[in-house]
């Protein structure tokens, strides 16, 4: 792992930005635009994105190749993405979409590969704090662009410079878990987190919050499992599971998140959606229908699922679900792999905890986990979440042995010793 250059830093920090789809929706927006072409403009920007990424990966081959081969569930997923276009009844948006997916997945590799840990985080929190103090302006002085006027179900939410209420919750909530790991002084904390306060509360969208919630409850939880009851890093990977699907499970069925958040019972009408999507991806429970290839008509299924809802459906509003309708059991299984395998480096890393930061990637695993119950952003393409989850993710695992000089291998091969002694 390097220190980035300044052409790393241009192109690297260019697709942060442009993958955070900022300014974007403002910037194309046509009537040309549908969920199926997409936007001629955006497609063009991203285009030119993935195309740069590619060149610096080319430059940098060995170290980029030596990252992905870190995990080879993800190398896995990339080529099952891609190879879905054979099965997918849209078979040229399966490829397309399979095409974004790997240019996402590769400039969080790159993140990796040419960035330190501290270079990363402070590369996306420069980015999300000059978009949330943009979203600010733009809201209150351009409320025309920043305020929904359109979605009668929403008026009056802030979408800021993201063009979506959601996005703009999601990026305010990951822009105030990174601040809470990183060394800042009493008032700019005041500042920055009183700014994303009031942008979440402004947004209207309940999920980030309730995500952010549960992951600072969860980081506090397995700071005192560790340090007063010393439990193993296993026992306390199962217990984060454990409370993880115990309280998903009690909020659902006993209303709870209707009585803090204001929402229906059945979230906003997600519950009815999986209902509803549950028939389908039993039709094609191992290989799904296809990389991106069920919604807005591009399989036949797609009409069953529609018509049995009063709204109509863009996504399945649940990462986990998603992936089995794009990829079925295998890719999900392969997600979860990674994601796992991720997290069990994660955890050994905040068990040695040798400053705030080193918290940080166990505290964006377990959001991303808990976010991906009411949103989808495992595997999903053009998406900031995606590609620095990768980023993260690949950072805390350990390289792949056969590429370690023999020095290296005595070293890594003694420290992982002592840090099954000590686990």
């Amino acid at each position: 792992m390097e220190s980035g250059t300044r052409i790393d830093r241009m192109v690297l920090g260019a697709a942060v930005l442009i993958l955070t789809g900022a300014l974007l929706p403002f910037i194309f927006a046509d009537r040309k635009f549908s969920y199926i072409d997409g936007s001629p403009g955006y497609e063009m920007v991203l285009g030119a994105c993935y195309l740069s990424a590619c060149i610096l990966a080319l430059f940098h081959f060995r170290q980029v190749t030596s990252v992905f081969s870190r995990s080879k569930p993800l190398i896995s997923l990339m080529v099952l993405a891609l190879v879905s276009a054979i099965w997918a009844e849209s078979p040229a948006l399966a490829l397309r979409r399979s095409l974004a997916l790997f240019g996402t997945t590769l400039i969080g590799a790159l993140l990796t590969a040419r960035f330190t840990p501290t270079e990363r985080i402070q590369l996306l929190s420069f980015t999300l704090r000059v978009l949330a103090v943009g979203s600010l302006l733009v809201s209150v002085f351009l409320p025309h662009y920043g305020v929904e006027s359109t979605d009668p179900l929403h008026l009056g939410d802030w979408v800021g410079v993201y063009g979506n209420k959601n996005k703009l919750g999601d990026y305010t909530a990951i822009a105030f878990l990174i601040d809470c790991f990183r060394p800042m002084g009493l008032q700019s904390k005041f500042i920055w987190f009183g700014l994303y306060m009031l942008l979440l509360v402004k947004s209207g969208s309940a999920s980030p919050l309730a995500s952010l919630l549960a992951t600072w409850l969860i980081i506090k939880a397995f700071q005192r499992m560790r340090k007063r009851h010393h439990l193993s890093v296993r026992a306390i990977a199962l217990s984060i599971v454990v409370a993880i699907g115990a309280s998903v499970a009690a909020g659902l069925g006993s209303g709870f998140f209707q009585l803090i958040f204001g929402r229906s019972a059945d979230l906003t009408g997600r519950i009815e959606l999986w209902r509803a999507l549950m028939p389908a991806i039993l039709q094609h429970p191992i290989l799904g229908y296809g990389y991106g290839s069920f919604w807005a008509g591009a399989s036949g299924e797609y009409y069953t699922v529609a018509r049995q809802l009063l709204w109509v459906p863009m996504y399945s509003h649940n990462g986990y679900l998603e992936t089995l309708v794009s990829l079925g059991a295998v890719g999900l299984v392969l997600a979860c792999s990674f994601l796992a395998r991720g997290g069990f480096y994660a955890l050994r890393k905040a068990d040695f905890e040798e400053s705030r930061e080193d918290l940080f990637p166990l505290a964006l695993l377990v959001y991303f986990l808990i976010s991906n119950i009411t949103e989808c952003t495992i595997l999903y393409p053009n998406s900031l979440e995606w590609a620095f989850c990768v980023a993260t993710l690949l950072g805390v695992m350990p390289p792949a042995m056969g590429r370690l000089r023999s020095d290296q291998v005595v070293e890594s091969h003694n420290a992982s010793i002592v840090s099954e002694e000590y686990a």
